[in-house]
């Protein structure tokens, strides 16, 4: 049995009350049926569901549709439920635990990657700050998206050119040319590098107060001018009360803040006591018809405005955070600033400055500091050495000739398979060059030879799991019944292997009874109104512990 497959998918609708679930196999699922019967629906709902991007029809967006997957995982079963952009992940393996429930991409990313064993780190195009890269990039060599996935290769999933040269780094992470040991160290030089840039601000900022200080005071002498010492102290009182204004100015903001954060705290628990209040499996069995609608439409309502509470709650939440930071950044200065001038309950005068020294002490606190950070800096670089050594080693020249050289021989298999001529082949990094010269249903063609070869490769090379192999319409351009046959074969028998296979297509022109299928027949209509409290259900037993947890 395959380690990882889907198990299973339930689709619901809130606005038109309609529900769809289906049980995959976890070997060879075949989807088929006429053009506008949901295929590519199911199809794309499985892997957005995980938390990738893909191209949605305006009806869907407008439909309010919920979404769960089942995915086995080791033996272990986990389900993620998507509503809109929040994706909540359960171990239910472990008593439908909560895992995480979020809209924010990179909250789930950092959960995906535990589950999947995927740590791949990817730079923003933006800020070059490297962080956990979005899920889509570990789907990304596993499906083939009907819409944009057979004209440009790699290109199935949305909201990845975020990323500075993400097709180019996720490639050499999934054919195994840079495993994740690689991107491990990778991480781990990221987080040197950003320790390193803060301490140097920090170093250079008190190497240029020290010079300013001393520029200002210069040396306690004996002749000093009096008057002068006096007006510059005045100067740093000055600082200080602005310093204690500016605090007061924040502290005011933080109430404000915490004060609409509690509000929205409030009614996020009175939502919750609506939502126990209003479950359906309670009710009375005395109640008529249209008082249990009324009840299930309180609930579908109160379950759409949760998440906009939450939303709202985490940007009050990041505002918080920032203000708390910005006056705690005063309070050092402050403290620092009164620290240096001995600022004691009585009045500061020029005679305290000098007997206590304090232009020595400052510049003897100033060389001090100082060195203690050169030191740190000097200890850093020799940690960020010793990680760059060891991860030169996963980048061997003789290691990625051996990949490259593998993945050219599982392409040109599958382009002579499926009839291409005079192909161009190349290594895997080369995906643009390898598809783009191709027209007609040769490029599709192409596309496909391209992913096979990837998928092979990443079967013996890569150190990720198998996922599922997810292919929508892979008979495009309408090819002739002999090349259908090779486009089906090499995917039957050439991905299935170590991998689940689902492919959805108009038709399959060959015997298909010995796997498991379903024909798609509703016109315009994936979701059934017949099968909505079925589907309700399923997703509500789990969706509900979403708002009446108290970890959310």
């Amino acid at each position: 049995m395959k380690k990882i497959y889907f198990k299973s998918t339930h689709l619901l609708s809130l606005r038109y009350g309609k529900g769809f679930s289906y049980e995959f196999s976890p070997d060879i699922n075949l989807i088929y049926g006429e053009n506008d019967t949901g295929k590519s629906s199911l199809i794309k709902s499985l892997y957005y569901t995980l938390g990738a991007d893909v191209r949605l029809d305006k009806e869907w967006k407008d439909d309010n549709f919920i979404s769960k997957v089942v995915i086995s995982i080791n033996e272990r079963d986990y389900a993620f439920i998507r509503h809109d952009k929040c994706i909540s992940i359960f171990d239910l393996s472990n008593r439908n635990k909560l895992l995480v429930s979020s809209t924010q991409r990179i909250e789930i990313a950092k959960v995906v990657g535990e589950i999947f064993d995927f740590n791949l780190e990817l730079s923003l195009t933006s800020t070059g700050v490297q962080s956990q890269a979005y899920p889509a990039t570990l789907y990304l060599p596993f499906y083939i998206d009907q819409d944009n996935g057979w004209s440009r290769v790699l290109e199935s999933f949305e909201r990845l050119n975020m990323y500075k040269d993400w097709q180019k780094n996720t490639l050499r992470f999934h054919t195994g040319v840079t495993p994740k040991e690689y991107y491990k160290l990778q991480g781990e030089i990221s987080s040197i590098d950003f320790e390193l840039a803060k301490i140097s601000a920090t170093l250079n900022a008190l190497k240029a107060a020290r010079v300013r200080f001393e520029g200002s005071f210069g040396r306690v002498l004996f002749d000093v001018d009096f008057v002068y010492y006096e007006e510059l102290l005045q100067r740093f009182l000055l600082k200080s009360q602005k310093l204690h204004r500016k605090e007061t100015d924040y502290r005011t903001k933080l109430v404000e803040a915490l004060s609409f954060r509690d509000a929205i705290e409030s009614d996020i628990q009175e939502s919750k006591q609506q939502l126990a209040e209003n479950d359906a499996s309670s009710l009375s069995s005395i109640l008529s018809l249209e008082d249990k609608y009324a009840v299930l439409k309180n609930q579908e309502m109160l379950l759409q405005f949760l998440p906009k509470l939450y939303e709202q709650k985490s940007k009050y939440n990041k505002k918080i955070d920032i203000i708390q930071e910005k006056l705690k950044e005063a309070q050092k200065i402050s403290c620092e600033l009164k620290i240096m001038l001995q600022n004691t309950s009585g009045e500061l005068t020029l005679q305290d400055i000098i007997r206590s020294q304090a232009s020595k002490e400052v510049e003897y606190t100033f060389d001090e500091q100082i060195e203690e950070l050169s030191q740190e800096i000097e200890f850093l670089n020799i940690s960020r050495d010793k990680l760059v050594a060891e991860m030169s080693e996963y980048a061997n020249k003789k290691r990625t000739t051996e990949i490259n050289s593998e993945f050219k021989k599982h392409l040109k298999f599958a382009q002579t398979e499926l009839g291409i001529k005079n192909p161009f082949v190349g290594d895997a990094t080369k995906h643009f060059a390898i598809t783009k010269s191709e027209t007609g249903s040769r490029a599709p063609r192409s596309v496909l030879a391209y992913h096979y070869a990837l998928l092979k490769t990443i079967e013996s090379r890569s150190s990720i799991p198998m996922l599922p192999v997810v292919i929508d319409s892979p008979k495009q351009q309408d090819p002739d019944k002999n090349i259908t046959k090779k486009i089906f074969d090499l995917c039957v028998n050439g991905l299935s292997k170590d991998n689940q296979l689902i492919i959805c297509s108009v038709s399959f022109d060959r015997e298909i009874d010995q796997y498991k299928n379903l024909k798609m027949t509703n016109k315009y209509s994936l979701l059934q109104e017949g099968l909505y409290d079925e589907v309700y259900d399923q997703i509500m037993l789990l969706y509900r512990a979403i708002y009446t947890s108290d970890s959310v």
